[in-house]
């Protein structure tokens, strides 16, 4: 997770924040998701630079699997972050399938929730233990599967459902895999193989955990990549083109027009423009 001018030291479990106004921080949240809690302040979300929404204090919201995020922060404000990667819910995979056969009808739009009281005093302990520095990563697992604990105890099923909705699965496993893996697999084939699939069994399965087909998925986390490195603006774009393996640079302009809508030169401008 990166801020505006500097990286930000990443915890593997939680992080403690106090930022000034206008910091902005600028993640891209491709394999595991992060909930965020506002402790004190407010800030404004921009998701997958198309939507913005604003939070604010003892509110909290889930960055979703494959989306983007620029987070502005509109006065002085106290963040704390919990990285929930989809191994963390092994565990709490009976939890997870009950919220899915309950609400089958989620929907994709952007959902935040109220810090109830008790969960604003288990964050306050919990960051005064980030300040005195305690250091066993365990410890702050054990602290991890107390706010599942929390969550679930003290939120309704149905709220639940919407905040989780990118971990609600009936095979996280299945689908982690493939967060994991589909950047080094050539091709939808050499995917399934490796997770020890036939390809017809592979896609049937994939299309009913992501709703897409694997070929039609892979493209969009594909130019979903390329967009942020073109943004980013630390490579030239003939560099990307290389990195992504595209046979030509009319190949990239290609892919770039159908898939970001814009050929990369006239996304790499406006994105100098908006810097």
């Amino acid at each position: 997770m990166k801020s505006t001018g500097e990286t930000i030291k990443k915890q593997k479990i939680w992080e403690s924040l106090i930022l000034p106004k206008d910091y902005q921080i600028v993640s891209q949240i491709y394999l595991d998701p992060m909930i965020f809690f506002i402790i004190t302040g407010s800030v404004d979300l921009e998701i997958n630079n198309t939507e913005t929404h604003s939070v604010f204090s003892f509110e909290m919201f889930m960055g979703q699997i494959n989306n983007s995020y620029k987070i502005t922060m509109l006065e002085q404000t106290h963040l704390l972050i919990c990285h929930v990667p989809m191994e963390a819910w092994y565990d709490e995979q009976k939890w997870i399938d009950n919220l899915a056969l309950q609400n089958q009808n989620v929907s994709e739009d952007f959902f935040k929730l109220r810090v109830k009281k008790v969960i604003a005093r288990y964050l306050s302990l919990l960051d005064l233990y980030l300040k005195e520095g305690m250091y066993p990563l365990y410890f702050f697992e054990l602290k991890r599967r107390e706010l599942f604990f929390l969550l679930f105890f003290y939120y309704q099923k149905k709220e639940l459902a919407q905040f989780f909705r990118c971990i609600i699965s009936k095979d996280i496993r299945f689908e982690k895999y493939v967060m994991d893996n589909y950047i080094n697999a050539k091709n939808v084939q050499e995917l399934a193989k490796s997770a020890n699939y036939s390809t017809s069994g592979f896609i049937k399965k994939f299309q009913k955990c992501f709703n897409d087909s694997p070929y039609q998925w892979m493209q969009k986390q594909k130019a979903k990549q390329i967009y942020v490195e073109i943004n980013r603006g630390s490579m030239s774009l003939q560099e990307i083109a290389n990195k992504y393996k595209f046979s030509s640079y009319q190949h990239f302009l290609a892919f770039c027009k159908s898939q970001l809508g814009s050929p990369p030169t006239e996304i790499l401008a406006k994105s100098k423009i908006n810097r």
